[in-house]
């Protein structure tokens, strides 16, 4: 059970991203959410009408943070209840908080587990049409590591790696449901590896590019499962 909170607390700091009706509460010096998950909302919403059928049902947020994607989708899917997976405690507690800070709590689930033993049919959870994620990308043992550990968790696969991610996200998807992620463009050979391991399909890609720069940082992507082959290089975004 998530404990609930009725009041801010002093180590915290409250958020209204420009552009949403919401209001996203977080820690002011632990992990913070970045523009990440704004372009990941984006790509997913340009995308609602084709894939209609994946975003109508029950969606899987997996390392759900603070909440923050499920409640940038939430009004822009009124057909789609989320669920959230956040393997640490204190995220996952204000991510509950956010969802009912925002009315959203009928809507959206917050389940502070790690994602890794969570099983959709063990837990009496209906598989997902649709499962989403903005996860870990830095291999554990690269770049610097933060001092924090909430930090740590959250930008290194420290309790996640793509292995353990693209397996959670075929048992959890429904034949045909769509997995859509972000991810560092340099790992692309590896992320489409470990996704077709798990006859999930990559179907849509968009790199994301600075802006006056020709070489891509970040990627977008959607995979299929059990999709046929075919890939759709879109056009790329600009930052």
């Amino acid at each position: 059970m998530i404990e609930d909170r009725t009041s801010q607390s002093p180590e915290t700091s409250i958020e209204k991203p420009p552009g949403f009706a919401i209001e996203i509460e977080q820690p002011c010096k632990g992990y913070r959410y970045n523009q990440d998950p704004f372009h990941l909302a984006e790509f997913i919403d340009e995308h609602s009408e084709l894939w209609h059928n994946q975003l109508t049902g029950n969606c899987l947020d997996i390392g759900c943070g603070v909440g923050i994607l499920p409640l940038l989708l939430a009004r822009k899917l009124p057909d789609t209840t989320f669920t959230g997976i956040e393997i640490q405690d204190e995220l996952a507690r204000l991510a509950a908080h956010n969802c009912k800070r925002n009315h959203l709590a009928d809507r959206i689930e917050i389940i502070n587990a790690d994602y890794r033993q969570f099983n959709c049919q063990a837990n009496g959870i209906n598989h997902f049409q649709c499962v989403i994620s903005n996860p870990p990308y830095y291999p554990q043992a690269s770049g610097r590591i933060n001092a924090c550990l909430q930090k740590q968790i959250a930008r290194h696969e420290i309790n996640s790696n793509l292995e353990s991610l693209t397996r959670t996200a075929a048992l959890c998807l429904n034949n045909k449901g769509l997995f859509i992620t972000i991810f560092p463009a340099e790992r692309l050979l590896e992320l489409t590896t470990h996704l077709q391991a798990v006859k999930l399909e990559p179907k849509h890609l968009k790199f994301i590019h600075p802006k006056g720069s020709d070489r891509a940082v970040m990627l977008l992507l959607a995979a299929r499962k059990n999709g046929a082959p075919g890939i759709i290089i879109e056009e790329p975004m600009f930052i």
